[in-house]
């Protein structure tokens, strides 16, 4: 017995080597502390993330859940933490047991002694014993405060303590807002996992750009994409990519990858791959043949100096509707000249083109907590600057649905009378750049500025060919 507990910790301590051991229990412990803090009293409690079944007997891939992973480095489903300040026994947790039989067929589980041994829980319960456990600890406490995300667990908490007998909280509050807000400061640790994952995807975009020629399908690029990622370490993406060509370059979030690529089409590559639980999302976009055409350039070169500006405006005390307005305002005077809007003061004709968000945050999420408009940007904060342009075939005719906002069918009609021949120029091509931005305490450092996004760097790389299209 002894030596199959040694055995089980050496295999368990060798799994978790590239993610868990990249942070330093000490740091978890860290992050604890400072949620504990927060909280003027009461207890904490949440749920890690389930498994979900694909299909029969097979689970899709478990991820876990960002915020119970923030704060623990556990990395298996079914956990649970209770974290109790001021308690000499402040983090506890409550795990699948050790099951010699599962391990045969799924492999070695971190069990009670694991959570407590490798993840340095103060104690550790099988997931059995919840339900009674944890009413002796809620016991005599005000308030608990558990994540409003995970409605499931929330009602089932509310249900246990619901009785007349014992003097449990009544009052539960929201604790996702306060971990949000720790987990917007990034640490030099997680930078560095960060900029891992940001070096594999721009390594992916380098030999996407290489290897993409007309008569490729978009889900061939996609599969050279997955396997820069899994080569270098990434063991699955943040997010699906988008590998979008022709006219799907102009759909934000297309991710059915299945087009035949065409002699005349951009292709915009929205990829991130996720290392130690960390994710990069970064956009370029080429064209197919290698060389951009004079009607790609005119729109290429508009989003380009709009994300420039954005990146190179980046430091501590600005907010990102800063960013936003100065990218926003390049794109409007590009689009005006252009001749495909005719009032730059016009919101609603802009957004026709161009129709999202320069920023979000970016972290243990491709969509991490952060970016929020009018908050002033700090040292250790990481976002994207990513505008873009986008002609769809569609455009004219959905731009009807502007009478929504209050646009008249009148103005409506004088618009797409004045923009189309401008549309038929520019028709079907969409352009994306987005790079990832930390901001430190003087400026900012763009992580992802060694993927290509000059014209004349990008047409130079796509002319060297690739070894996987040889």
């Amino acid at each position: 017995m002894a030596f199959r507990v040694k055995v089980f910790f050496m295999i368990s301590i060798f799994f978790v080597s590239h993610i868990f051991a990249e942070i330093n229990t000490n740091e978890f412990a860290q992050r604890r502390d400072k949620l504990m803090q927060k909280i003027s009293q009461g207890v904490i409690l949440m749920r890690g993330a389930v498994e979900y079944a694909r299909n029969g007997d097979v689970n899709f891939k478990f991820r876990q859940n960002s915020n119970f992973y923030y704060l623990s480095g556990f990395d298996e489903p079914d956990a649970t933490m209770l974290l109790l300040p001021g308690e000499a026994q402040k983090f506890i947790m409550f795990v699948k047991p050790f099951n010699a039989h599962m391990a045969v067929w799924v492999g070695e589980s971190y069990g009670v002694e694991g959570a407590m041994k490798i993840f340095k829980a103060d104690t550790a319960f099988a997931n059995d014993t919840f339900d009674d456990v944890i009413k002796s600890y809620l016991r005599n406490k005000e308030t608990v405060y558990l994540p409003f995300s995970d409605q499931e667990f929330a009602s089932h908490i509310t249900s246990l303590l619901n009785t007349h007998y014992g003097r449990y909280p009544k009052k539960i509050e929201d604790i996702d807002q306060y971990i949000n807000d720790l987990r917007q400061i990034k640490s030099t640790k997680e930078i560095e996992l960060m900029q891992k994952a940001i070096d594999i995807t721009v390594d992916a975009h380098k030999e996407a750009m290489k290897a993409i020629k007309p008569d490729m399908h978009e889900y061939e690029i996609a599969a050279l994409i997955k396997y820069i990622y899994l080569k270098n370490g990434s063991e699955r993406s943040g997010f699906p990519s988008i590998v979008g060509s022709g006219p799907n370059s102009t759909i934000l979030h297309y991710e059915k990858n299945e087009r035949k690529m065409t002699q005349n089409d951009m292709v915009v590559m929205d990829i991130g791959a996720e290392y130690g639980m960390y994710s990069a999302d970064v956009t370029r976009t080429v064209p197919v043949d290698g060389k951009f055409s004079e009607e790609q350039k005119d729109i290429y070169k508009i989003v380009l100096e709009s994300q420039k500006a954005g990146v190179e405006m980046t430091k501590p005390g600005i907010t990102l509707s800063d960013i936003s307005n100065k990218s926003t305002e390049i794109i409007k005077n590009g689009l005006f000249d252009l001749g495909l809007i005719t009032d730059k003061e016009s919101r609603w004709q802009t957004s026709v083109w161009f129709m999202h968000g320069v920023s979000h945050g970016l972290g243990l999420e491709t969509h991490d907590p952060g970016g929020y408009r009018n908050q002033k940007l700090e040292a250790g904060m990481v976002f994207t600057v990513e505008p873009g342009i986008y002609i769809g075939e569609n455009a004219l005719e959905n731009v009807y649905m502007m009478s929504r906002m209050g646009v008249s069918k009148d103005a409506i009609d004088a618009f797409v009378e004045a923009v189309k021949p401008a549309f038929e120029k520019y028709k079907n091509i969409g352009v994306r750049i987005e790079d990832d931005v930390l901001v430190t305490e003087t400026g900012y450092r763009n992580l992802s500025e060694k993927a290509p996004r000059e014209i004349s760097d990008i047409e130079k790389l796509m002319s060297k060919g690739s070894k996987f299209t040889e």
